[in-house]
């Protein structure tokens, strides 16, 4: 798990809170999450990305770390999407 979502999930752990990002994408096996992270200068937005496939001996749903020429034309067009929600989230931040 990456720092920033590790700092979170502990956050939550003692606000009781599970940890869920704030916006997610998701095309095929492939899915971008946007993760919030609160700071002392305002709110921070990390992103992680999955890519899972159903495998076909056992049925299981599986995560890997590779991605195909076509996954990576996913998360080009998913990760362009996580960038617009960002960029929103930090505008309505800044109008409180």
């Amino acid at each position: 798990m990456p720092q920033a979502q590790r700092a979170e999930a502990a956050n939550d752990e003692q606000s009781g809170s599970s940890a869920r990002p704030v916006k997610t994408f998701k095309q095929g096996g492939v899915e971008v999450s946007v993760w919030r992270n609160a700071g002392e200068k305002g709110d921070m937005y990390n992103t992680t990305i999955r890519n899972s496939y159903k495998e076909e001996a056992s049925g299981e749903w599986k995560e890997t770390k590779s991605f195909s020429p076509t996954d990576l034309a996913v998360v080009s067009q998913l990760s362009s999407q996580a960038f617009q929600a960002i960029t929103e989230l930090k505008a309505q931040s800044r109008a409180r």
